[in-house]
């Protein structure tokens, strides 16, 4: 394809004058549109182009990152594009050349930025022979100098190392579905990745411009609750995410993923919607469209500046929309992950570790006897909650093996310095609370060998009241956070949150249900 594109474009080949000639040379007739595109050809075209400026970055790690999907897109349109094929067999072989290299590399190195430079010579070259009018072409060139302007930055240099502490949401290689409405084609259904799962679909709404996403996580099953708390304060300064498609052909138009970090403030009942946090919306690339085998899309958001609070409830929610709400299928079903990058304020950031997200899923039920006391406990890990009896504070309670899959073992000595604890009464399952009820919550270890989890001695921490009332969906929750705290943890170790109630009421018995949540900071070993 360069000979030959090559040749096409310099079509005044100059030719050496002798003392014969007496006359100007004739100039060769104007050849500057050989190459049709459909408006949905060019369109296409343009969107790509944007997704390879977007994906030649320094912050994208080869093998990691969204190229070879968008070259992969791009191959998609030249299938379908009325080329010769001379110039499609070319245009295949840079390409081709150009994700092999990516994939095969751990760094942009030497080759793969060669190769980079090759392809963006060959759309260069394939932009100037387009049937498409001048204004189209002068912004698919500009595209293209801005990505050998980004290709130039990322020559020669290591991206840089990722300080602070990095929560990731793994997604558990778990496929989930998003949808879009087929009238307006913005969100409907969303999906949160947390660790080792992902949510079925969600139900979302969005502005009219489909830019600010709101999710609520309460539902008439009494699951989706995501959310996890912050247990201290902290900068967010990285997010990056990925989608892989399952196999599927997208007609009409390209379908784009976003994601966006959603958060609502802790006072605010799981009814409340979560919104996402200006700054953190942002779309993958490169959008779908054509066949999605072997196909993903990808972004990385560096340089944020976002401040967190402590007990900021927050959740990554994944999203699909596109400008022509007729675009088929509506729905794609496929994974999700990611992870972000939190900085410690006032601190350096090797003095953070960990933290422990923690969120129920569905609601607990906890309930209490005819003295007040405590019958039986919630077990959270992330993602996953469940009821078991409870014997009294300080003694072990038994759990089932299916928590190992919602933990995490902490990957190096440290030392917890403080959680946070979130409690919200689910009102379709308890609609009026006839006693005040107070809720604890408390850190314990858990034990995958013996399906047990044990408390940690000074972590009972006094949640909040409820007092005697008709829950609504306006029902403030209760939630609190413990700091202070000074307690070995071992690598290796796994933990999770259980809550409790009391009541001091003059009814024999009872039971409360509501969504549990927290998180629980994790320092560096203190020896």
């Amino acid at each position: 394809m360069s000979d030959d594109l090559s040749a096409k474009v310099n079509l005044h080949s100059y030719k050496p004058h002798t003392e014969e000639h007496c006359k100007p040379c004739p100039k060769p007739p104007k050849r500057n549109c050989l190459i049709i595109f459909t408006p949905d050809q060019a369109d296409l075209f343009q969107d790509l182009l944007d997704g390879l400026i977007a994906s030649i970055k320094i912050s994208f790690l080869p093998p990691a990152g969204p190229l070879p999907s968008v070259l992969r897109v791009f191959q998609n349109l030249f299938k379908e594009m009325r080329l010769s094929l001379r110039d499609q067999a070319a245009l295949f072989a840079a390409t081709e050349l150009n994700i092999t290299a990516y994939e095969q590399s751990d760094r942009w190195s030497d080759a793969l930025i060669a190769a980079t430079g090759q392809t963006l010579t060959e759309f260069y070259a394939l932009s100037l022979l387009a049937c498409v009018s001048s204004d189209v072409k002068d912004g698919w060139v500009i595209r293209i100098r801005m990505a050998e302007t980004n290709l130039a930055g990322v020559s020669g240099a290591v991206p840089p190392a990722i300080s602070g502490t990095v929560v990731t949401f793994d997604g558990g290689n778990v496929e989930t579905s998003l949808s879009l409405s087929t009238t307006t084609g913005l969100p409907i259904n969303g999906a949160i990745p947390v660790i080792n799962f992902t949510s079925g679909s969600i139900p979302v709404t969005t502005t009219s411009a489909g830019q600010v996403v709101s999710i609520v996580l309460a539902n008439n099953a009494g699951g989706n609750n995501f959310a996890f708390s912050m247990p201290r304060q902290g900068t967010l300064t990285t997010l990056s995410v990925s989608f892989f498609p399952a196999n599927t052909t997208i007609s009409g138009g390209s379908i784009t993923v976003q994601v966006q970090l959603c958060r609502a403030l802790p006072g605010s009942p799981l009814f409340t919607p979560l919104v996402a946090i200006p700054g953190t919306v942002a779309s993958l690339v490169p959008a779908l469209s054509g066949n999605t085998k072997f196909v993903g899309c990808a972004l990385s958001l560096d340089n944020l500046n976002i401040a967190l609070s402590p007990e900021d409830r927050l959740a990554l929610v994944f999203t699909i929309s596109s400008s022509n709400p007729k675009v088929t299928p509506s729905t794609l079903t496929g994974t999700l992950a990611g992870f972000i990058t939190i900085q410690p304020v006032n601190a350096p950031p090797t003095s953070a570790g960990p933290i422990i997200p923690i969120a129920s899923d569905h609601s607990v039920n906890l309930e209490f006897g005819s003295n007040g006391s405590t019958l039986s406990a919630g077990i959270i890990g992330y993602g996953f909650s469940e009821n078991q009896d409870f014997v009294n504070f300080g003694s072990p309670i038994n759990v089932t093996s299916q928590l190992a899959n919602f933990t995490t073992p902490l990957t190096a000595n440290g030392t917890i310095t403080e959680f946070a604890a979130y409690f919200s009464i689910n009102v379709i399952q308890t609609s009026a609370l006839v006693q005040p009820i107070t809720v604890f919550a408390e850190i314990y270890k858990y034990s995958p060998a013996t399906n047990q989890v044990s408390p940690l001695p000074d972590t009972f921490l006094h949640v909040g009241d409820f007092l005697e009332t008709v829950i609504t969906q306006t029902t403030p929750p209760v939630h609190n956070v413990k700091t202070g705290l000074n307690i070995a943890a071992s690598a290796g170790d796994r933990y999770v949150l259980v809550f409790t109630v009391l009541s001091a009421g003059p009814v024999p018995s009872g039971l409360v249900s509501g969504w549990a949540s927290g998180g629980i900071s994790v320092g560096p070993s203190s020896s």
